[in-house]
């Protein structure tokens, strides 16, 4: 790396801290490492790093409640550090904020790929400003607000009603429902939205390979359970079979 970043490691286990913090100052970081969650929140506060790895088994918080409490304040590059290679984990990890995860036990060569993936990504595209309630500049007039069947986004609030009711969305259910209100009758392909939810699809020879349709999948179905959609009937999401979604 040209230039010199920061990352903050939130990791309990010495030996595996050692790792990280050895990978990532041959990478061109200044690493500074906390224990635990209280003091890895702290610490990303203090120093305002690029990047954060955190591990979700931390002594005090769950890692995943980290990650939510992080993304309140900080647009860092975010690695979550996992034991576990279940869907239902990738999802959750996702949906707290994460850019990426690596599953256990480390590999310094796979890390750096990611890390290295992670920084190639255009940040405004992941996470939308968080402190300052301001139009965002990709936002248009034209497109703030979205309506379809009873149903309105608000690309600038971020808020979500059906029939006047507010619907509590994940950020990642709010990009797919934004995403496909805007291309209207358009097919959106699945590969389309894991491009832009940033879900990087590893082929043969690569570190790993996550199923990038089926966690799309998995989105789109907590999305239309709370929407009250049928994916046989629906009234707002329609399967393209083999492709993708669209508008009904």
């Amino acid at each position: 790396m040209d230039e010199r970043r920061v990352v903050v490691v939130i990791e309990p286990d010495k030996h595996v801290c050692a790792l990280l913090c050895g990978t990532l100052s041959d990478a061109g970081f200044t690493v500074y490492c906390a224990d635990s969650g209280e003091a890895g929140i702290a610490l990303v506060r203090a120093k305002q790093p690029d990047t954060v790895t955190l591990d979700t088994a931390l002594p005090d918080i769950d890692g995943l409640e980290v990650a939510r409490r992080i993304r309140r304040f900080s647009h860092a590059y975010l690695l979550i550090l996992t034991a576990s290679s279940d869907l239902g984990a990738t999802v959750q990890a996702f949906d707290a904020g994460a850019d990426d995860y690596v599953v256990k036990p480390i590999r310094p060569r796979e890390l750096r790929v990611r890390v290295d993936g992670m920084l190639r990504r255009p940040r405004h595209l992941i996470i939308p400003p968080i402190v300052t309630p301001r139009v965002p500049p990709a936002v248009s007039p034209r497109n703030r607000r979205l309506h379809h069947n009873g149903l309105e986004v608000d690309a600038v609030t971020r808020s979500v009603r059906l029939a006047g009711r507010a619907l509590e969305l994940t950020r990642t259910e709010f990009e797919l429902l934004r995403i496909i209100l805007e291309q209207g009758k358009r097919v959106v392909t699945k590969a389309e939205l894991a491009d832009h939810l940033q879900l990087e699809d590893f082929g043969p020879g690569r570190p790993r390979k996550v199923d990038t349709d089926r966690i799309i999948e998995v989105h789109i179905g907590n999305l239309r359970r709370k929407l009250g959609d049928n994916a046989r009937s629906p009234k707002w999401l329609k399967t393209v079979r083999g492709l993708g979604y669209t508008l009904t």
